[in-house]
């Protein structure tokens, strides 16, 4: 057997070399200042298990595996950070993770929650049984999670706290119709809202879901309903007609802003009633288009706090 024979798998991802691979695929190791070097260390075999696994597809579920064994070992060692003694005999993940709440939020302690239970699936597997590459986006989550255990209690409320601002801030975005301007186009939009804040290197930057309306597609599948935009904002600034902001990515400006058109408000009409026509005979198309749109933002939102550390 040839080992260093790449697996024939990665031809399906489009991958063309090792280096295209590494780009696309191997998630590095990126850390706050107050996380342990040892969890530092402890990483860098998943990075390592993510690089072979270009030459043997299976270990890409292996790197998720050790990722959280790292989640818990990171608990055990934040119970130390804080100065909770070790409990005699054996402590299940989930007992010293109600004893670190009141080192947390109610949303993050849940999240912690949540991550256990990653822990738990891939401690007890079937044998035969591969997840590959679906497991990029939670090993990203993981890797969040690992990040979070070390944030400071204020911290994590402060960060909270400016995204509960926001969304005072943002509430009469969340229903209507805007013009979205990019100065490159314009598009009809019904709903924005912000998901999640900065705290480190996004300091001072949010994600929002911005949800066009239908306009005159015919729609017979999930796909033919308008992808939501979701964009990294920065230098936000609100009016009672909208907002104007910088495109993170793009360093453009835009805005949003409240349209009366009577055009524009026919449009939404027949968006309302379109969506509603939908619901009634076709509820599988809404529930699909739904359960994407949840799978995006969870995606992006992990991938803006990635490049928070």
């Amino acid at each position: 057997m040839n080992y260093l024979q790449p697996d024939n798998i990665w031809k399906s991802f489009d991958v063309k070399s090792e280096t295209d691979f590494i780009e696309k695929f191997v998630l590095k190791g990126k850390f706050h200042c107050l996380v342990p070097e040892e969890i530092v260390d402890d990483y860098k075999l998943v990075e390592r298990l993510l690089f072979y696994s270009y030459f043997h597809y299976a270990l890409l579920d292996e790197a998720f595996s050790k990722s959280t064994r790292i989640f818990e070992a990171s608990v055990t060692l934040k119970l130390e950070v804080v100065g909770l003694k070790k409990k005699e005999g054996f402590e299940s993940l989930h007992s010293k993770l109600n004893r670190l709440e009141k080192y947390c939020s109610k949303h993050l302690h849940q999240q912690w929650l949540d991550a256990k239970e990653w822990r738990n699936r891939f401690a007890h597997r079937e044998a035969g049984v591969l997840m590959g590459v679906t497991l990029i986006n939670a090993l990203k989550h993981n890797l969040n999670m690992i990040n979070s255990l070390f944030l400071e209690v204020t911290t994590i409320h402060e960060k909270e706290n400016q995204h509960k601002i926001l969304l005072q801030q943002s509430e009469h975005l969340l229903n209507g119709l805007f013009i979205l301007d990019d100065g490159n186009k314009k598009i009809l939009i019904c709903s924005a809202r912000p998901y999640t804040t900065g705290i480190m290197q996004n300091l001072g930057k949010s994600l929002w879901v911005f949800i066009p309306i239908t306009g005159n597609k015919e729609i017979k599948e999930s796909k033919d309903l308008p992808n939501a935009l979701i964009l990294t904002l920065e230098d936000l600034h609100f009016n009672k007609n909208g907002l104007s902001a910088i495109d993170s990515s793009t360093k453009q400006s835009i805005s949003l802003i409240v349209t009366d058109k009577f055009e524009n408000g026919e449009k939404l009409v027949n968006h309302n009633l379109r969506i509603n026509e939908i619901e009634a005979i076709l509820p599988d198309i809404i529930l699909e288009y739904m359960a994407k749109l949840k799978h995006s933002i969870a995606k992006e939102i992990g991938s803006f706090l990635y490049e928070d550390w």
